[in-house]
């Protein structure tokens, strides 16, 4: 009986310590200067949808898009069946929906809750976290909507579509005519690289040019380079969370997981307030603890 007690009190902290932590995170995703300022343009961003296409931020110019951060281990996937209905009451050919998944073991656990909620708007996968960094933001759920010429009109931290007062705003920023604006040309992966290349080539320390490149070669499919480039990071900042948050990324990729979570392992240990690392650590050494009901099913 003391046994069940100690193992109870011990139980009831780790559930405090948690909501605490929780709070406190929640609180720091709140701040105001989090997101995206409204009126700059759009960060451009490239993820894999289910059928291995690469799909960027920039192939829907001349659309009004909705942009919807989640991940499977945060209760923000619960907004995905509600998400799929205002999708199916607004979709035309002037507007469009992309969910991105915030996933380092990518459609591994994502497919099943886009099949549960019957999702038909773009869904991707961003494993290494680069739309955190992008936008500005450090938990799910959030919300972004872009017009046509791909600048920001919503940013809001902590969207949630089943809430009234959210939704019709975004409805009537929806329905807001921000004119045609001017539209960028859109550069390929080779030649994004190549110019990154040459940066590096006369600027070789330039650090964000290099997790930048990484991120290049890894979407091409090089992982080989993926990974000398973060191991450059590294050497230049051994403490980048950022960068072996994304080593880890490439590594899982690869095929050599017990290296990759040892990197997760040490973005978290160097930026221990990343809500998003910690939850993409749980999730992987515990599935159990967030994907019970798709376990039973």
């Amino acid at each position: 009986m003391k046994r069940i007690g100690i193992f109870s009190v011990i139980g009831i902290l780790c559930a405090i310590i948690v909501n605490l932590t929780a709070t406190a995170w929640a609180e720091k995703q709140d701040a105001g200067n989090l997101g995206v300022e409204v009126g700059n343009l759009a960060p451009e961003f490239t993820f894999q949808n289910e059928k291995g296409k690469w799909v960027s931020l920039s192939d829907y110019r001349g659309k009004k898009v909705f942009l919807f951060s989640w991940a499977t281990w945060c209760r923000c996937r619960e907004q995905l069946a509600a998400l799929q209905e205002f999708y199916r009451k607004h979709k035309s050919e002037k507007f469009e929906v992309i969910a991105v998944a915030s996933d380092s073991q990518g459609f591994k656990w994502v497919k099943p809750y886009l099949d549960n909620a019957g999702a038909t708007y773009v869904a991707l996968v961003d494993p290494s976290n680069e739309l955190a960094v992008k936008y500005n933001f450090l938990a799910t759920e959030n919300g972004f909507l872009i017009d046509e010429s791909g600048v920001i009109r919503m940013n809001e931290i902590g969207f949630d579509i089943r809430k009234d007062e959210q939704r019709k705003e975004l409805e009537k920023v929806m329905k807001t005519d921000f004119g045609a604006g001017t539209r960028e040309e859109k550069k390929t992966l080779d030649v994004k690289i190549k110019e990154l290349e040459e940066g590096l080539s006369k600027f070789p320390k330039a650090f964000t040019k290099r997790l930048e490149i990484s991120e290049l070669y890894r979407v091409k499919g090089d992982y080989g380079k993926a990974e000398g480039a973060l191991r450059e990071a590294i050497g230049q900042n051994k403490k980048s969370a950022e960068a072996h948050y994304r080593l880890g990324v490439v590594l899982y990729q690869k095929g050599e997981v017990e290296e990759a979570v040892k990197e997760w392992e040490k973005a978290y240990k160097y930026e221990s307030t990343n809500y998003l690392y910690m939850r993409n650590i749980e999730a992987y050494h515990d599935p159990g603890k967030f994907y019970s009901e798709l376990e039973k099913k």
